[in-house]
């Protein structure tokens, strides 16, 4: 039985996010299709506590940045894998041509489940992850930071601001916006 497809299209970004199935916190990974657009910056350097995360360039051209490392460009068919707990981002390195990537996460934990609640906050409000309001963005990475970390900030720094933000969030109501996160099984 064919997995269903889960597509979450920022339109406004360029990027399309395509899942295969239900975010499963058990599996042993989580693989998924990355789009973005001629020209886009990716995502700000993030780092994974808990997971590897392995990309696979299917068409165009890729600039990764892993922290303590010059820029690598991969084209199709090239492969990099940045270990748990190394700040990293990635772009799309052509003006031209869009990017598309197969991601793999190992192990899957809740990270299609944070992307994904991610995604539909930023198409809710815009389309564009700067969209994204900060009351939902704050209680996203509240719930997530044993496996997910903004670069560039002490993770104490992350804790306190983002316990505060997600604090705000619930007495708001704001928090309702963001889905249940996934229990262990």
């Amino acid at each position: 039985m064919e997995k269903e497809k889960i597509v979450l299209n920022l339109e406004n970004e360029g990027e399309c996010l395509t899942f295969y199935g239900e975010p499963d916190f058990s599996a042993p990974g989580v693989e998924f299709e990355c789009v973005l657009a001629p020209g886009s910056k990716g995502p700000e350097p993030h780092i994974h506590t808990a997971q590897t995360e392995t990309f696979h360039v299917v068409s165009g051209v890729m600039i990764a940045r892993l922290k303590g490392q010059d820029e690598i460009t991969l084209g199709p068919g090239e492969t990099i894998t940045v270990p748990e707990k190394i700040e990293h981002s990635f772009s799309n390195g052509s003006a031209d041509e869009p990017l598309v990537t197969r991601i793999v996460v190992e192990p899957a934990l809740d990270f299609q489940w944070f992307l994904s609640e991610a995604a539909k906050s930023a198409i809710r409000n815009g389309g564009n992850w700067k969209d994204m309001p900060l009351l939902e963005a704050g209680r996203l990475m509240w719930l997530s930071r044993d496996q997910q970390r903004v670069g560039g900030m002490p993770y104490v720094v992350q804790d306190i601001l983002f316990g505060a933000i997600s604090l705000l969030a619930m007495l708001t109501g704001r928090a309702k916006n963001i889905g249940p996160k996934p229990r262990r099984v």
